[in-house]
């Protein structure tokens, strides 16, 4: 027979009433309580389960116990991370034999976040010791070849509670005469980075270069000839793209994260279901995910000068 998911709605209802400190002369007391409306203890996951409420504030505002939306992180914006792991992966292609070592994989802890050339430059960057890997073309031919290292992991708990930055340095030296005059070309890198980390047992991955790691591009060595096949560099939400191109006097390009800090994390926000234009006898919500939770409802009267505050919570176990 196959299992199926259950939610146990905990009957245990936690009846500390909490007062904000302001003053509440001017409006109505509050008397609000909240109980679980379902016949059964017993409901399927994905089945609505429904909070009816005694009395009638002018607000109330509701925190599941889900990930990002506990009452008790409302103000949380550190959180200890249980783990934290650098996927990547990176191409270079067509690479002809003087231009296959062009490439590093690094990490800083005192990069100043100022991008140009000297600040950069006075950064202590590192590979960890070769953890941080870059493909590794051992052909001879010297005509263009690929090359690229797929689904590396790197183990980054060192870095859980640490400011860092990543970056992908694309170093190459001047085409030669005969490489111009042949229309060759310095190669195209791509870089394909994901940061997988762990707080309060939910995994959290970051896959977007442009978006989650805000990579900025600092270009030393260039060519910036809009009619003589340019060097190209883009950033969107997949990769990383250095295309290095007629690089006559070198290509030396830098592309670098915004700062990252996995500890750092967003308050936990409630959701207002209720504002003083309507009442509200009760509240439906799913759960979709076992554990166990603790529900939380914040009531609240108030008008322009004074507000009173009172916290209800139920525990909520799920199981499957």
């Amino acid at each position: 027979m196959k299992n199926r998911n259950k939610i146990v709605y905990g009957m245990l209802l936690f009846l500390t009433t909490a007062f904000t400190s302001c003053d509440n002369n001017g409006i109505d007391d509050l008397d609000f309580d909240v109980s679980l409306q379902n016949p059964e203890t017993t409901v399927k996951v994905g089945e609505p389960v429904t909070f009816a409420f005694s009395g009638d504030p002018d607000y109330l505002i509701f925190y599941s116990g889900e990930y990002g939306k506990k009452y008790a992180n409302r103000n949380r914006t550190k959180a200890d991370v249980e783990s934290l792991i650098l996927k990547y992966n990176l191409e270079l292609k067509y690479a002809r034999i003087n231009y296959r070592n062009g490439l590093k994989v690094l990490i800083s802890e005192d990069f100043n976040g100022i991008y140009d050339e000297e600040n950069i430059k006075q950064a202590t960057w590192s590979d960890m010791d070769g953890q941080l890997k870059v493909p590794v073309i051992e052909s001879t031919y010297e005509g263009y070849q690929h090359g690229e290292v797929r689904d590396i992991v790197v183990d980054m708990d060192n870095y859980k509670d640490k400011r860092f930055y990543l970056a992908l340095r694309y170093e190459m030296s001047p085409l030669t005469e005969d490489e111009i005059a042949n229309n060759q070309v310095h190669p195209d890198a791509y870089f394909y980075p994901k940061l997988q980390q762990s707080v309060d047992g939910k995994t959290i991955e970051k896959t977007s270069p442009k978006n989650d790691f805000g990579f900025g591009f600092v270009k030393i060595k260039y060519n910036s000839n809009n009619s003589d096949n340019p060097t190209q560099t883009v950033v969107d939400d997949q990769r990383v793209s250095i295309n290095g191109r007629k690089g006559k006097d070198g290509t030396y390009i830098w592309a670098v994260s915004q700062a990252v800090d996995a500890s750092k994390v967003n308050a936990d926000e409630g959701l207002s279901i209720k504002s003083l234009s309507y009442s509200l006898p009760s509240y439906t919500h799913i759960y979709n995910e076992p554990g166990e939770y603790t529900v939380t409802f914040v009531a609240r009267n108030a008008n322009a000068w004074n507000c009173t505050e009172q916290i209800k919570e139920i525990k909520v176990t799920v199981v499957e």
